[in-house]
């Protein structure tokens, strides 16, 4: 067991015992957990077959991702972006110097720019930036030549916009997320511009209606494979495509449940018939329920002394961590750690945080080539997963590996991110990750399990690759 001492946070890394082992595949039932979602009237206009200016949509890609916490967001004010510069300009120093360690801002000149979206700040030797973005709903700041996202957060009051430090307090109700993600290839077919509009897009389930909503919010959003690569992606928004014109990115609906066949993905009053969507539900169900005690070589849960096992040691809850994640390891936690929210404990009085991001994604038939190569650019030279399909696009790279699983005469040959793995590639594959975020406990006394797992499917649904990857984390 390796210990890594970070500030003041002990940090205990280790991994689950590996054996061979075959259990019964398990059929739980789905998950039925609901949250109000967003509705509205289906659009009047209808879109004929024979009209010519009408977008052809399909979709390339499908997520199903599902979130929970109970914390309650506290927003402490720092100053108000229209006041600056002007009244709040005073409070605009404090939080440079006291929050970003600016000692320059004293001296520094403060100005907005590009209609009042950016406010800069300068001297003759330093520089920083803060500029508005996604429709005034986040600040990019950008110091020198370095740009990122903070924890300041905007809150919009009386017209005015208030910048505020977001603070979250757990309390003992907890809240749940759904959310579908559609990649999507939009093309004009007709002979005259075609104005797209991104809230024409729906999703339908039964007498629900579910529009188009921002990116999944969390804390955590960088530990988690499929959320992490989703911020990188295109976002499809209001465009005017010409003849011809083809542009692809992703849609994202907040809705009431995991994926689901029923859902249907309207333009307008056009429902969007899709055999890749289809495809896309059948595989999850499979790969959801597979065991992949065979294919990872160890069984779905460990404890703190690295005793893996079939079955969840209550008596060592909540100190018990999944090896690797499938539907039936997703509910045991979500429900005892539900259940341990009401329960007194033996390590705080305090109310445990709980908070959950649990992500699929399927990319369908497609022609793949699979390869482990090594970075020689890097001093580290580490080995990198990379799978791309026939057109050069890059569907996965990671260097974060524990284990490569390969399907050879129907058993699993695992190799370690350092063994040499021949190139592979498969006709008419699918492309498959499950990622999982699980933050339960106390300040110091936290389980933080981070799993990953990269999945591919042959044409004939056998599991014939799949990569692993799980962190195991005690604060």
């Amino acid at each position: 067991m390796r210990v890594l001492i970070l500030i003041l946070t002990l940090f205990t890394i280790f991994s689950g015992c590996v054996g061979e082992n075959n259990v019964t595949q398990s059929n739980e039932s789905a998950y039925q957990g609901s949250v109000n979602a967003a509705s509205g009237n289906i659009s009047s206009t209808n879109l004929s077959p024979e009209e010519e200016n009408i977008p052809e949509i399909e979709v390339t890609s499908f997520s199903s991702i599902y979130m929970h916490d109970n914390t309650e967001k506290v927003y402490e004010y720092l100053f108000s972006w229209d006041d600056v510069p002007g009244n709040e300009s005073p409070s605009f120093i404090n939080y440079l110097k006291n929050d970003m360690g600016i000692d320059w801002a004293d001296n520094a000149q403060i100005v907005k720019i590009n209609d009042n979206e950016t406010i800069r700040v300068f001297t003759s030797e330093n520089s920083l930036e803060f500029t508005l973005e996604d429709n005034k709903s986040k600040i990019l700041t950008t110091i020198g030549s370095d740009s990122y996202y903070d924890s300041k957060k905007i809150k919009k009051e009386n017209g005015k916009i208030r910048v505020c430090r977001l603070e979250y307090e757990p309390i003992s109700d907890i809240t749940e997320y759904y959310y579908a993600v559609y990649g999507l290839s939009i093309k004009n077919n007709g002979s005259s511009n075609l104005n797209f509009k991104l809230n024409e897009l729906h999703v339908l389930d039964g007498n629900q209606i579910f529009n188009t909503t921002n990116e999944p919010e969390s804390q955590y959003s960088s530990n988690n494979e499929v959320l992490s690569v989703l911020e990188t992606e295109t976002k499809i928004e209001d465009a005017i495509l010409f003849p011809g014109q083809t542009i692809r990115g992703y849609v994202i609906f907040q809705v009431n449940s995991l994926y689901n066949e029923s859902f249907l993905l309207m333009y307008n009053d056009t429902p969007i018939s899709s055999a890749s969507f289809e495809k896309c539900i059948k595989v999850l169900r499979a790969v959801e329920y597979y065991d992949y005690s065979a294919v990872f070589g160890m069984p779905p849960y460990t404890d703190f002394y690295d005793n893996s096992s079939f079955e969840p040691d209550l008596k060592e809850y909540p100190y018990i961590w999944p090896n690797w994640v499938n539907r039936s390891v997703f509910e045991f936690f979500n429900k005892a750690d539900s259940e341990g929210l009401l329960t007194p404990s033996s390590y705080s009085t305090d109310i445990p945080h709980t908070e959950v991001i649990y992500a699929l994604k399927v990319i369908p038939e497609r022609n793949i080539t699979s390869i482990l190569e090594r970075d020689t650019t890097s001093s580290y030279q580490n080995n990198y997963f990379i799978v791309v399909d026939d057109t050069g696009e890059e569907l996965i790279n990671t260097s974060r590996i524990d284990k490569i699983a390969i399907l050879n005469n129907k058993t699993y040959k695992r190799y370690s991110k350092n063994t040499n793995i021949p190139q592979m590639n498969f006709s008419n594959a699918t492309v498959i990750n499950i990622s999982y975020f699980n933050d339960y406990g106390w300040l110091l006394a936290k389980r933080v399990p981070i799993i990953d797992q990269d999945l591919i499917l042959d044409e004939k649904m056998n599991l014939v690759v799949a990569r692993y990857h799980c962190l195991k984390i005690i604060t």
